[in-house]
């Protein structure tokens, strides 16, 4: 399926004509929000003086919205639909494969379940390694295998721990870490099998 038709089929989970539907789907989006911060240890990391990007945020801010920070990013290629239902003026409207040498500028990058979206996942998880400033953190939480386990248009990639390890060992450290197999992670009502890391960038000093 065409990168195009994969961020329509997205946009549709979101944008629901129904007001009841609507309300539910935002408030089980944020109401999850702290906890998937602490899933992937971002109570253990001070980002009070951090600057934070979250990429594919969402229509209604992601988990940056709970934390404290010195400044948050949101990129999110669907602003354009997202803007029917939210307020998203602040977003920046970019795909995350295209960041590259713009990756250098966080202190933080989030991605809550939104990788498997991408057009080119291991392209991103690639740059991660090689455009992050040293010291810097990546935090993510993601449905294992989801394109297999909730088949859905809009899943056609799967992320799993494998993948993470293949693209972060060499250049990260893995300063917390939490899963379905060791922790019973789960993800939303329908408790999706789940991973979720804190990786801090170790080359490049």
């Amino acid at each position: 399926m065409e990168y195009k038709k994969i961020q329509e089929e997205e946009a549709k989970t979101w944008i629901l004509d129904d007001p009841t539907k609507f309300r539910d789907k935002k408030m089980r989006e944020t109401i999850r929000y702290p906890l998937l911060a602490k899933q992937m240890g971002l109570n253990n990391l001070d980002t009070s003086w951090m600057t934070v990007w979250d990429i594919g945020a969402g229509p209604f801010g992601g988990v940056s919205t709970v934390l404290r920070c010195k400044e948050v990013k949101r990129i999110d290629p669907l602003k354009k639909e997202y803007k029917k239902i939210s307020d998203v003026s602040t977003y920046d409207n970019i795909k995350a494969e295209n960041l590259k040498f713009n990756l250098k500028e966080p202190d933080l990058i989030i991605c809550t379940n939104s990788i498997d979206h991408f057009e080119f996942p291991e392209s991103f998880l690639e740059d991660l390694g090689k455009y992050m400033k040293p010291g810097a953190y990546f935090a993510h939480l993601h449905a294992i295998d989801n394109a297999v386990t909730h088949p859905h248009p809009a899943h056609v990639h799967n992320i799993n721990p494998a993948l993470m390890r293949k693209y972060l060992s060499k250049d990260f450290e893995c300063v917390w870490y939490s899963d379905y197999a060791t922790d019973g992670l789960t993800y939303g009502w329908l408790k999706q099998e789940s991973f979720a890391g804190l990786y801090r960038k170790v080359t490049g000093y």
